[in-house]
């Protein structure tokens, strides 16, 4: 048995603490006043042993409990041999049903196994619709649970979008070959619409494995608006969200002696507002407070306690790499360094405050979703690490599922056997 995280073996020190508690919690000895033991006849001794077993099974019960607990952190994992004839197939489930890909899974040898590319690897079944199956697959995550696989070599057949890397690149003892299919040729869909003074905003998106653009139109005329949502009158009626732009409120209080930063963020809001196309209303106050406001900024060296809202405080740190940086705090953040015409330019402060500020924070799960660009198989293949022993080369079944249930079952165990001793 090997583990995949095998530091977590350390907590293998807490079973101690069952035994230690076991020693210490002896009861203490009752004095019963009697005139009398001519009447008393001595105590069974196989009873009295047989006392003491069961308390001596009950802490063996608990401290394999917390041996198990330990193990299922780390990770517990079961060598067996590898086929290196042998050729597993993995495909995405959004291609799974696609004429050109079952003609390819169809044609192939009885003793090849093709699974499908999520949690788990499913079986791929033929007559199965997968239609349905918008589950967007994260690859390089799957690529770590690959070495589960019996086979040495692995061709996967997706999309290789884009979104669906979120993490470090892996590495793998397995010859991982990614067969990637072209995606659709983008078509322009409508995404959102913007009620904005001048009229409405229609946004739509074109996305293809290359790039995804998007493209703003003003509408004069077929369409109608219901509530928060416009619907485009075509022959294929679209509705789409419609967001209202609302002035951004900014309240900024600025010190004596940081009225040059003061002018610096004036500026850059104003630059905002241009590129935006939409009203800033910066508030210089005495003492600013939260109430409607996206932001609050305080240029000051006196510190700012009882922050409500979003807040851009002035804290110094020569070792920052930005301008503004996250606090540990939710939506606070500091401004690390006195503004001056270099830095203000070069670490692009007007981005900076546009990324706090969260504009299109409810827009990014929706542009996500019509992403259609994909990476091509150098971006997408991960690290392969050739095994130095043949031991190495054997494939590692996960056994957290067996250990788990074992578990459960002696902590149903414990707590028949507790419950029947009082203990």
């Amino acid at each position: 048995m090997v583990f995949a995280n095998p530091s977590y073996l350390w907590a293998l020190l807490g079973l101690l603490v069952p035994l230690a508690i076991h020693l210490w919690s002896k009861k203490e000895a009752k004095t019963i006043k009697i005139g009398s033991i001519q009447l008393l006849d001595e105590s069974n001794s196989r009873q009295s042993s047989s006392i003491q077993l069961n308390e001596w099974l009950l802490l063996l019960l608990r401290m394999l409990i917390i041996a198990l607990i330990v193990l299922l952190m780390a990770g517990p994992q079961w060598r067996t041999k590898g086929n290196q004839k042998q050729i597993t197939y993995l495909v995405e489930s959004s291609i799974a049903n696609e004429a050109s890909i079952s003609s390819v899974l169809d044609s192939l040898q009885e003793d090849s196994p093709v699974f499908l590319l999520k949690n788990g690897f499913p079986e791929w079944e033929v007559d199965a619709d997968y239609q349905s199956d918008k589950e967007q697959p994260n690859y390089w995550q799957l690529v770590q649970k690959m070495d589960s696989l019996r086979s040495d070599s692995i061709v996967v057949f997706t999309k290789a979008l884009v979104k669906g890397i979120k993490s470090m690149r892996p590495n793998t003892q397995k010859k991982i070959h990614w067969v990637v299919m072209e995606s659709e040729e983008a078509k322009d869909r409508p995404l959102l619409a913007f009620n904005r003074e001048s009229g409405v905003e229609l946004i739509t998106v074109s996305s293809s494995g290359r790039a995804t653009k998007f493209n703003k139109e003003a509408l004069e005329e077929g369409f109608e608006i219901t509530n928060d949502s416009l619907r485009l009158l075509s022959d294929e009626p679209i509705t789409v969200p419609l967001n209202t732009l609302d002035t951004i409120q900014i309240n900024l209080y600025v010190a004596d002696d940081f009225e040059r930063e003061g002018k610096y963020m004036e500026a850059s809001f104003r630059a905002l507002s241009a590129f935006l196309k939409r009203e800033i209303v910066v508030h210089k106050e005495d003492e600013p407070t939260s109430d409607q406001a996206n932001l609050n900024i305080w240029l000051s060296n006196e510190p700012k306690y009882n922050l409500e809202g979003k807040w851009l405080v002035y804290q110094e740190n020569p070792l920052a790499k930005q301008l503004i940086e996250l606090s540990p705090l939710e939506n606070l953040f500091y401004l690390t360094s006195r503004l001056n015409p270099k830095n203000t330019v070069d670490q692009h402060l007007p981005e900076q405050l546009l990324t706090i500020l969260g504009l299109d924070n409810d827009l990014k799960a929706v542009v996500t979703n019509v992403d259609a660009r994909q990476l091509d198989e150098a971006e997408l293949k991960p690290n392969y690490v050739e095994p130095k022993r043949k031991r190495e080369r054997a494939t590692l079944l996960d056994i957290s599922l067996w250990v788990f249930c074992f578990l459960a079952m002696l902590m149903i165990v414990e707590r028949l056997l507790s419950n029947y001793k009082k203990q």
